[in-house]
């Protein structure tokens, strides 16, 4: 109602991809799959608002590159809050053929000087893969997910064989594992290696990154949490490999996008592979002492019983389409 800002708190600005629904020639409305990280979508967009208020002055930051038929997703908050690391996909160029469209890249936005920048400038390099989920490590390197797989290709070369992407196990897409860069793009290298996705990955306050990868061989088919070394080594499972019927009515979920919280417990998003244009329900998890939500460690066998999930807001959310 016209209240001047309180002097006593510091206001901060918030960042968020605003997208349309999109619908089918029928009027169907379209449904993202998690495990279609390749999907393009167009006319989203990377808007910044000055304040984290509904009335406060915003400003569309991709508009000028997209002309409104891009996409965006996935955006991440430099340690001092000056800098937005996000992916970005530019219009399809039309008459091109598959391989000549543009791909999904890594960009950076710095808020105070609202300029923006392709962390690959070498328009060569950028086009050989796939890149999205980028985020910052505490070293100032960039941690992402991609196509890429060079070590993966490295490898078959030392063997004498032609390089090519491995496919996810539903033989749709390249997978995506995660690779580490400088903020210029120098020092690029592959650090996991899945038959399927590895996505949004973040760091824990012990160093070591978590992020979601898709288990999709041996008759397996759902997304747990996993954390390493951000070198990739001491892969290990966190949670959730038996935790997928924890829904709406038992319905099945699965685990992404994780957050450690200040108390040392997980926040994430729990969504069906798809049906419910990418909603999910948010859920705080106690992963230091269960390790599937009604499996307690072994410190606490007989001691714990679960669950080790909890809702992270007061609504009712739903997990089903």
């Amino acid at each position: 109602g016209g209240q001047d800002p309180d002097p006593f708190v510091e206001d901060f600005g918030i960042a968020f991809v605003q997208r349309p629904l999109l619908f089918d020639a029928m009027g169907v409305l379209l449904q993202a799959d998690i495990r279609d990280a390749l999907a393009f979508n167009p006319g989203a967009e990377l808007i910044y608002r000055e304040l984290a208020s509904p009335s406060a002055r915003q400003r569309n930051v991709t508009a000028a590159f997209t002309g409104g038929l891009g996409d965006v997703k996935d955006v991440e908050v430099s340690y001092d809050g000056e800098k937005l690391l996000f992916a970005m996909h530019a219009p399809l160029i039309e008459g091109a053929d598959p391989e000549d469209q543009p791909s999904w890249n890594i960009w950076e936005y710095d808020v105070p000087s609202m300029t923006m920048r392709r962390i690959l400038l070498d328009d060569i390099t950028a086009e050989e893969g796939q890149d999205v989920s980028p985020m910052y490590l505490p070293d100032g390197r960039i941690l992402f997910s991609s196509t890429r797989q060079n070590r993966s290709a490295a490898k078959l070369l030392d063997q004498g064989k032609p390089q090519f992407a491995a496919l996810d196990e539903d033989q749709r897409e390249p997978a995506f594992v995660l690779h580490v860069m400088d903020d210029d793009g120098g020092n690029l290298t592959q650090t996991s290696f899945n038959q399927s996705h590895d996505l949004y990955p973040s760091i824990l306050d012990n160093g070591r990154v978590l992020f979601s990868r898709w288990d999709g061989m041996l008759g397996n088919n759902a997304v747990s949490l996993y954390h390493a070394n951000p070198d990739g080594t001491d892969l290990q499972l966190l949670y959730g490999a038996d935790s997928h019927a924890t829904g709406t009515n038992g319905s099945t979920v699965q685990f992404i996008k994780p957050r450690e919280m200040p108390d040392g417990r997980i926040l994430a998003l729990l969504r069906p592979f798809s049906g419910t244009s990418e909603g999910g329900d948010l859920v705080i998890i106690d992963t230091a002492n269960y390790l599937n939500n009604t499996q307690p460690n072994a410190d606490n066998q007989g001691i714990l019983t679960g669950p080790a999930q909890e809702a992270a807001t007061v609504n009712d959310v739903r997990t089903v389409p």
